[in-house]
């Protein structure tokens, strides 16, 4: 009889060791759903929903070359509608993307002892980039045709830290203000005359050494009228072997680039003295001058994070390092 009594006891007990097995299994289970969550961006710009509709596109957390009249804006930044850009809108109709043109004079600018340039490009206005801070971003392309068949040196994406205001006019030489330390052309031509991607880079202790930047990835050949796609992983130091810098085309990796970036001794700081990356990313076109010659980019997105975003559907397919 005694027996009897205690049965029931014992399989309370077993009942209840159970289920409390089966909830700190569920916890864990929900606890490394949660952790297995990638990043959020901490900047998005989908530009297949800004160019949802037909009206002017609204820029608002970027800047556009200073050097471009404000009346020329609407000719040179549009939407355009396009079911083969990378991002559908969210209210499903048709994707878009913002078209960028550069025409002959469009911001116009010379130097002593270089080529005049042209440009329209966007910036980011947030101070998002910064030295030895790692940060991840990705964003669409298309080369517009008719794309020149012209060898000319063409920015379609550029990171950039200043030269002190001045400095580029010291006796010892010329700083080369306009060099970012950072950036992608599409103005070179590949082995059948069309258009290539090339990567650049730019690192010194002085900035008066003459150095140009130096390519470390390309060419590699584009498909103008045809989307490509950007990774970047960026971690800008300006100590001795601390840049880690990697870039993607499409899912093919560029070797990293890990040598200095910017300028050590005379390059822009912030008010506490810390080198300052003054020129957050931009993409668009800054190019050589080229008489009578239009040119266009469409671009469908920009989407950057500071935290590893591995997990992320916009860097599937892509073996992402760890930061260093």
């Amino acid at each position: 009889m005694r027996t009897r009594k205690t049965e029931p006891v014992q399989v309370a007990v077993h009942a209840r060791l159970a289920t409390n097995a089966i909830v700190a299994v569920l916890g864990s289970a929900l606890s490394a759903c949660a952790i297995a969550q990638p990043p959020d961006p901490v900047f998005r710009q989908n530009f297949s929903e800004l160019c949802a509709e037909p009206a002017a596109p609204q820029l608002v957390g970027w800047s556009v070359s200073s050097a471009l009249p404000r009346g020329l804006w609407n000719s040179r930044l549009t939407c355009v509608s396009d079911e083969g850009a990378r991002y559908a809108g969210a209210d499903g109709k048709p994707a878009g993307a913002l078209r960028i043109t550069v025409q002959s004079g469009d911001a116009y600018e010379t130097a002593d002892g270089q080529r005049p340039t042209e440009r329209v490009e966007l910036q980011i206005r947030s101070q998002i980039v910064k030295f030895d801070q790692p940060v991840w971003y990705s964003f669409g392309f298309r080369l517009v045709e008719p794309w020149p068949r012209i060898e000319n040196r063409t920015v379609i994406h550029q990171v950039k830290q200043n030269v002190l205001s001045g400095a580029e006019a010291e006796a010892a030489a010329r700083c080369p203000a306009a060099n970012p330390f950072f950036k992608i052309e599409a103005g070179h031509l590949d082995a059948a005359g069309g258009p290539a991607f090339v990567a650049e880079a730019r690192g010194t202790h002085d900035c008066y050494d003459g150095l140009a930047s130096v390519p470390f990835c390309g060419p590699w050949p584009l498909a103008s009228g045809k989307w490509h796609r950007i990774h970047v992983a960026l971690n800008a130091s300006q100590r001795h072997g601390g840049s880690s810098l990697r870039i993607w085309l499409d899912g093919r990796p560029c070797p990293t680039y890990s040598g200095m970036l910017g300028y050590v001794t005379h390059g822009r700081r912030d008010a506490d003295g810390r080198p300052l990356i003054e020129a957050q990313p931009r993409v668009g076109i800054y190019r050589d001058a080229l008489s009578q010659v239009a040119q266009s980019i469409d671009i469908s997105d920009f989407v950057l994070w500071d935290a590893r975003p591995a997990d992320h559907p916009v860097w599937a397919g892509i073996d992402l390092p760890h930061a260093r």
